[in-house]
């Protein structure tokens, strides 16, 4: 499975895991000139910027450690972009992260 094809399962799985959840699905792979934010999803007074990340392998790290400094700083301008333009300034905002693992287990009975 390619990274790509990686990823876009993974914001899969994590769109169903958050709506068995409660949490309503605004957008997905929402993209502006400043950069992209996966998921945006509301629960109750909280809308919530979920960046989703995929890992087949444990010696690559934990997912939610690719989530740095200069990408929560793109994904917040974003943030602040959505909530302007959608008029949704009455609501609480979250920034998540939603981590997903791929294991396949070949030959193994």
């Amino acid at each position: 499975m390619n990274n790509r094809s990686k990823g876009r399962a993974g914001e899969e799985y994590a769109s169903a895991m958050l709506e068995s959840k409660g949490y309503r699905i605004y957008d997905r792979n929402y993209s502006t000139a400043f950069g992209e934010i996966d998921i945006i999803a509301v629960k109750g007074r909280c809308i919530h910027f979920v960046e989703v990340k995929a890992r087949g392998r444990v010696d690559c790290g934990y997912p939610s450690e690719a989530v740095d400094r200069r990408k929560q700083s793109r994904i917040r301008r974003v943030a602040e972009y959505y909530i302007r333009s959608k008029h949704l300034a009455g609501y609480d905002v979250c920034f998540d992260v939603a981590e997903v693992w791929f294991n396949l287990i070949e030959d193994c009975y």
